[in-house]
């Protein structure tokens, strides 16, 4: 069987905005870093500092022992030789990070891919790329389609006899400041359902990358959803509508990250299951025409999957439902066929194992749970290593009586990767 981690990053910090570091550190500390860090031997001591300090210096920390001052191709082997089988396939996810309030990259975001496709060059059947797409990208939807499918088209050569596909699939990161609905979104949609071509969200909730301009998450917050014609807040009604947040904690203040704090509680709405329930249903909709293939990455994130599964949820959730994420996901999984989840970053906690292989045993949606890890980003949480092999030692002791007594493993890395992945570009074979 061919096996898949079907949710992998391996951008560096030349590829992610110049001010990334202010998305999670105060300004002064930021900049402090930044320059401690220019070397290697400098970013794996404060890498390991910041590795005692908390899941989100743990996040962070990743980044400084793997993204910084290494190439992409550096990057995506230190992932290959963490795996025993020298058959599998990544998935590498790329992300246009260029709007998200932490100003531009320094490679831009062609750079990023130039830089990814002379790896695809190198490992043609072991690198599977997604290719990062934002409505900020081009100016309007039928320009933003019309590059994607260039991107994809564009034959890749990688020797005298051979070329391939480059890419195999479509990434968002609406935390960067977009709804999935935006009408510039659209087309592109459309063409990848016809094309089944599958597409990735990320879905975790409180986590991740998110836009730090107040100012313009003021202005985006509450557009017309494409797809009903209607004011996103319409949609539900007697619900306040999206409001920028204002919390206030006097030693968030004192550090100067306030501001940041509330931008990122803020971009929770764009990122919330419920928001994506109207393309789906459009697009599937459509006479004779093939409904949208998309995963909404994280399974909501490990705090919620243990939430849902008897932990603590939080008061309240940032977002027009206060509704556990997980539980959202679940109902969206019942309701479209073509709708996927991946375990990207919440396997890095164990407590998320059991809960997930008994998700995976659910008929109605078992077989739309996909493997992924979210490397690098889990490294100074657990390392690549140690987190696949845990999790496949207890898939792979693990039957699913509602899917013949298979081994939880096979359905989860192989299976069901293989079907969300396969369409005209990628048909478990690199073309």
């Amino acid at each position: 069987m061919q096996f898949y981690n079907a949710h992998s990053h391996i951008f560096t910090m030349k590829n992610a905005p110049k001010r990334f570091l202010h998305l999670y550190l105060p300004d002064f500390l930021a900049d402090a870093i930044d320059k401690l860090t220019n070397t290697a031997a400098g970013a794996r001591a404060i890498g390991w500092i910041l590795s005692k300090c908390g899941n989100g210096a743990k996040r962070y920390a990743s980044f400084l022992q793997i993204g910084k001052s290494r190439s992409q191709l550096e990057v995506f082997e230190d992932l290959r030789q963490q795996y025993d089988d020298p058959s599998m396939k990544f998935v590498a996810l790329t992300l246009y990070m260029e709007k998200s309030g932490a100003d531009e990259s320094e490679s831009g975001y062609e750079g990023q891919l130039e830089e990814i496709l002379t790896v695809k060059k190198q490992y043609p059947d072991n690198l599977l790329i997604f290719l990062g797409i934002d409505p900020r990208w081009k100016e309007s939807g039928p320009a933003l389609r019309d590059q994607v499918v260039r991107y994809f088209e564009t034959r890749l050569p990688v020797n005298a006899n051979r070329s391939v596909y480059p890419f195999v699939g479509l990434k968002l990161y609406p935390s960067t400041g977009f709804y999935a609905f935006d009408e510039k979104l659209k087309e592109t949609f459309e063409w990848a359902a016809d094309n089944q071509v599958p597409v990735l969200s990320h879905c975790n909730y409180l986590g991740g990358i998110y836009n730090n301009d107040a100012g313009y998450l003021k202005e985006q917050l509450n557009p017309v959803n494409v797809y009903t014609g209607k004011p996103y807040a319409a949609e539900f009604p007697g619900s306040p509508g999206p409001a920028c947040q204002k919390s206030w904690n006097l030693f968030h203040v004192l550090l100067g990250v306030q501001q940041s704090i509330n931008n990122k509680n803020t971009c929770s709405y764009f990122l919330e299951p419920a928001s994506y329930r109207s393309l789906l249903k459009s697009i599937a909709s459509r006479p004779g025409k093939h409904p949208l293939k998309l995963c909404l990455a994280h399974f909501g994130g490990d705090d919620q999957i243990l939430a849902e599964h008897g932990g603590k949820q939080p008061k309240k959730l940032y977002g027009m439902i206060q509704k556990n994420w997980c539980s959202q996901i679940k109902e969206l999984l019942r309701e479209f066929s073509t709708l996927y989840t991946d375990i990207a970053y919440a396997l890095s906690d164990p407590a998320v194992h059991e809960p997930v292989l008994e998700e995976l045993n659910d008929p109605g949606y078992g077989q739309r749970i996909v493997f992924g890890t979210d490397f690098f980003l889990t490294e100074r949480v657990l390392p690549e290593k140690t987190d696949y092999k845990a999790f496949q030692a207890k898939a792979l002791a693990t039957n699913l009586s509602q899917f013949g007594n298979r081994n939880a493993w096979e359905q989860i890395a192989s299976l069901n990767a293989d079907q969300f992945l396969v369409s005209k570009y990628y048909n478990g074979a690199v073309l």
